[in-house]
This record gives C-alpha cells, sequence and structure tokens, in this order.
C-alpha cells in the first residue's frame, strides 16, 4: 500500500484513501446469520465523478510542502460504491469480480466476490494448497470490521466474517485476503499495518460516511 504522495497511487492505494477499503477483503472465520452484513448498492456516476474530485484533492494537498495545515474531506457510502464499481473495478485482478462496502459507527462491512479459478493460488505452503483444491469458481466473502488508522498508517481489525454462507477457519480466510490483495497492483495486505497514501494521518468511520483526515 506505499504510495508517493506526488503521483496518483495505483488500485491500492486509491482503495484506502477512498474508503480505507484496502483492508475490506479481510474475515474473521465466523459464521454470521443470513443477511447480517449488508452494504448500499445505489451505483451513480455524479456520485462516482464526486469522489475521483474529492481524490484529485487529496493529491492535491499532499503534494504540498508539508507545515501545520490540516485538512478533512468526507466520503459517503455511495461516492465510495459508485467510484468502486465504475472507476476502479476495471483496474483490479480478475481473481476481484466486485467490492462494495458500508460504513457504520463501530465500523465497516464489504462484500467482495471472488473468482478462484482466476486467483492462481500457486504458493507451495499447505494452507494454499488446501484452498486450491476446496474452492473453485465464485465466492461471495462478507466481512465486517474496524478500521485502525491512526498516525498515518492503516489496517483493519477483523471482528466478524461469512464465506458464502460457511465459517471457516481463521488460518483459510486469511490466505484468501492475501491471495487477492497481492494479485492487486500494487499488491497490498488488507491485514498488515502499512503507511496510508495522500499522507493521510487517520481516517473517522462513521454511519454512512468516512472522515479522512490529511
Amino acid at each position: 500500500m506505499r504510495a508517493s504522495p506526488h503521483r496518483r497511487p495505483g488500485t491500492g492505494g486509491r482503495l484506502v484513501a477512498c474508503a480505507a477499503v484496502a483492508a475490506l477483503l479481510a474475515t474473521a472465520g465466523l459464521c454470521l446469520p443470513a443477511g447480517v452484513i449488508q452494504t448500499t448498492g445505489r451505483i451513480d456516476p455524479a456520485q462516482s465523478k464526486a469522489c475521483d474530485a474529492k481524490l484529485t484533492r487529496l493529491l492535491e494537498f499532499a503534494a504540498q510542502e508539508s507545515g501545520a495545515q490540516r485538512r478533512e474531506t468526507t466520503f459517503t457510502e455511495d461516492e465510495v460504491n459508485s467510484y468502486l464499481a465504475l472507476e476502479l473495478s476495471s483496474q483490479y485482478h480478475p481473481s476481484l469480480k466486485s467490492l462494495t462496502v458500508s460504513f457504520e459507527e463501530t465500523g465497516l462491512n464489504a462484500v467482495a466476490i471472488i473468482d478462484f479459478d482466476r486467483l492462481g493460488l500457486t504458493s507451495k505452503e499447505f494452507v494454499t494448497q488446501l484452498l486450491a483444491t476446496m474452492f473453485t469458481g465464485l465466492h461471495r466473502l462478507s466481512i465486517r470490521g474496524a478500521l485502525v488508522a491512526e498516525d498515518g498508517l492503516g489496517y483493519l481489525k477483523l471482528e466478524q466474517a461469512r464465506f458464502d454462507r460457511l465459517s471457516l477457519p481463521n488460518v483459510l480466510v486469511e490466505e484468501i485476503v492475501t491471495a487477492v490483495g497481492r494479485k492487486q497492483d500494487p499488491p497490498f495486505d488488507p491485514m498488515q499495518q502499512s503507511p496510508m497514501p495522500y499522507r493521510i494521518r487517520r481516517v473517522e468511520v462513521r454511519r454512512g460516511f468516512i472522515v479522512v483526515h490529511q
């Protein structure tokens, strides 16, 4: 997730800056009742453009000489989801078919559709080989977590998740998250603490929106 503040980061960096969603593919392996994780699905070109304009302002601010000045930028769910669907989705690795998020006072939710046939799990690690034999085709990964984004560093603290309608051991879902993240450009691991782009200092999650502090 590392990115120069003077150029527009790749997919991983913009996911973080747009919605702190670099961490959205993680899961805690807990079984949830059907329907407990929900995300908004309103996709609007105007909302996507609004999100893109805000990202541009983040980039411009980050390119300025550092000093005492600070800036806050608010992103709504509709802006984020529209931008993910209309702008960033074409840049996802083929293993990630879609990504949708929602924000709550206590954290964030996300739903990702993953194509295991395109994921290419080639590691010789036992867990990776086990996943390669267990899953093929499209699967739905739903997560709930708390975004920890302070002092310029960010990661997702996992709380609850569902893989289709099943629970999986943590070691398996963590391997899925890492594999999908490493396929993106640039590669990133949403569960590992790492620097946020755009000189972002912290991110507040509120119901229906987030506030990005530079």
